[in-house]
């Protein structure tokens, strides 16, 4: 579901407890860069932007937030978000991914 929409058939929803949204301190950043990590006990979500320069050999990232979850709590995130790109898709059409880059060979 997209954050907002409601569900058309509420029938099929297990019950769930309401929560307040206190968003008054909420600060927004953009990334373009994620890296994970983990543990038994936890995953690590990295975030941050990457803005390349002309002529730069390696680009710089700058890391802006972590944020740490339980297992339990990283695999909502990874349902929530498949199913809010899949809406998305079926709304504006497929998302595109640029082909993984190839290591390069050796001579």
């Amino acid at each position: 579901m997209i954050f907002g929409e409601s569900s058309s058939d509420p029938g099929n929803q297990p019950s769930q407890q309401k929560v307040r949204l206190d968003h008054t301190g909420m600060e927004t950043t953009y990334a373009n860069f994620f890296a994970l990590s983990g543990s038994a006990e936890e995953i690590i979500l990295v975030v941050g932007a990457n803005s390349p320069m002309p002529g730069m050999a390696e680009p710089l990232v700058k890391l802006s937030h972590r944020v740490m979850m339980i297992p339990q709590t990283a695999k909502r995130l990874m349902l929530m978000l498949q199913q809010t790109i899949k809406a998305h898709e079926d709304r504006f059409g497929p998302i595109e991914l640029p082909p993984p880059p190839q290591a390069p060979r050796g001579s």
